[in-house]
């Protein structure tokens, strides 16, 4: 009943959220659009999308690595593929997330909890590295706009993404050293929503012992933020708009951030609504940058399909050789 709730109340925001950006644009400027982008365009994007599949992949197996063993890529691309079918299925990307944790443990023989770390942290540190663009990028994003709300909000926006990396490394390197990690937990185990998130947290732990494998997660968090950044710059000025990479870059990885808040169904309505205000700050069309945020959900949602085909016949063919 609490789910069912839950689903009525998202698919409400959802919708409520399309309502107001449609509001100031056209449904048929935005269809318009849309029908002007390229048969070339729709390939490069369709290919971004499977690169960004395969590198997310390396990540995970990289961080598996570090927390308990790593597993094939070939394997972490399959549980990925599956994932992203689930989030699109299940309607948040927290249902997908329980389903690569759960994959790990039954076929590649990863305790639960070192797989429900594992992608965790692999979650965290996607969050981290949207945060860490976002911050460095803020001094010109700033320049975009001459409203002072707005410059205040990316202020505000880049001091909490470097507030929270701090956080996060704190979290982790106290989590490292027992005797800090027991008083702590001693001090907060009253309040348990405050207590559950450190706890979950503490997963960053897993990045001091393994410092080895950090540049190559650090490496690919980025690729997948800039592979978002290209998908969005190749839709939107496929449909006629003229934006730079540079321009994008300071725009999307914001926008991504936003659609992951739990308010909507997949982060649909927040994009749109994001990307919408994100790029009038550049007097970019509203209406292509609505159709560019429709089309890169519709790329989202049609290249996660393959993950449930990939569930339905990966019954023995995720176990990994024998160690």
């Amino acid at each position: 009943m609490k789910t069912a709730v839950l689903t009525i109340v998202k698919i409400g925001l959802t919708l409520g959220l399309f309502a107001l950006v449609l509001r100031s644009i056209d449904v048929s400027d935005v269809i318009l659009h849309i029908k002007r982008l390229p048969a070339l365009t729709v390939l490069v994007v369709a290919v971004l999308f499977v690169v960004q599949m395969i590198v997310s992949a390396i990540r995970l197996s990289a961080i598996t690595g570090i927390v308990a063993h790593t597993v094939p890529l070939a394997v972490t691309v399959r549980i990925n593929w599956i994932g992203a079918f689930f989030s699109q299925a299940l309607i948040t990307f927290v249902s997908g997330d329980v389903v690569r944790a759960m994959i790990l443990t039954r076929r590649c023989a990863i305790p639960m909890r070192n797989s429900a770390r594992s992608v965790a942290l692999d979650r965290l540190i996607g969050l981290l590295s949207s945060l860490l663009i976002v911050s460095l990028t803020a001094s010109w994003a700033i320049q975009l706009t001459g409203d002072e709300t707005m410059r205040h909000s990316i202020v505000v926006m880049a001091v909490a993404g470097i507030a929270l990396i701090a956080a996060f490394a704190f979290v982790g390197y106290l989590a490292r050293h027992p005797a800090l990690a027991q008083a702590a937990r001693g001090k907060i185990k009253e309040y348990r929503v405050i207590y559950a998130i450190l706890d979950t947290l503490s997963v960053v732990r897993h990045l001091f012992t393994g410092w080895r494998h950090i540049p190559k997660i650090l490496l690919t968090s980025l690729i997948i933020q800039f592979i978002n950044v290209a998908v969005i710059f190749n839709l939107i000025n496929g449909m006629g708009a003229e934006v730079s990479m540079w321009q994008c870059l300071m725009i999307v990885p914001t926008v991504m951030l936003i659609s992951l808040l739990p308010f909507s169904i997949a982060g649909w309505g927040l994009r749109e609504s994001a990307m919408a205000t994100g790029f009038s700050l550049i007097h970019a069309p509203a209406a292509a940058a609505l159709a560019a945020s429709v089309m890169f959900g519709i790329f989202t949602l049609l290249l996660a399909l393959p993950g449930g085909v990939l569930w339905w016949w990966s019954d023995n063919k995720m176990s990994l050789p024998e160690r």
